[in-house]
């Protein structure tokens, strides 16, 4: 029976992961920027009527500063201020990421992830250069 190593509970032996540098497990299963990776989407923004058709936002998709005016007093967003998007159609997606570098989802890669989460940690969708829609999660 294979043992769990990324556990905040217990630090890993010599010998369970490679590059530890002697730190402790909790920074296994963070991010670049020192957040929690969630995998799993278990939250939509209420606020707005899903999916986002691209062509046709008329600001920057940015929830992360906005307090829900559906349900008070819980988060639109991830605590860090990011989100998942699911692209429903493809097209291209102009994208600021969780460590504020802008990037652009071509039109290949959303073909890809057609129906799916992207893979990515998302601060802010950019309604320049959007010609996709998608779906919000956290």
């Amino acid at each position: 029976m294979s043992e769990v190593i990324a556990s905040p509970f217990k630090k890993p032996k010599c010998g369970d992961m490679f590059n530890l540098g002697g730190m402790a497990t909790t920074t296994i299963i963070k991010d670049a920027i020192g957040g929690m990776v969630d995998i799993l989407v278990v939250g939509t923004d209420p606020d707005v009527t899903q999916p986002i058709v691209g062509t046709a936002m008329t600001d920057d998709y940015c929830p992360g500063e906005e307090v829900s005016t559906v349900n008070p007093g819980v988060p639109r967003v991830n605590p860090d201020k990011t989100f998942f998007i699911c692209i429903e159609t493809a097209g291209a997606f102009a994208v600021v990421l969780s460590d504020g570098t802008q990037f652009m989802i071509t039109a290949v890669q959303a073909a890809a992830y057609l129906g799916h989460w992207y893979p990515a940690r998302i601060y802010k969708v950019l309604m320049t250069g959007t010609t996709g829609d998608f779906s919000v999660g956290y």
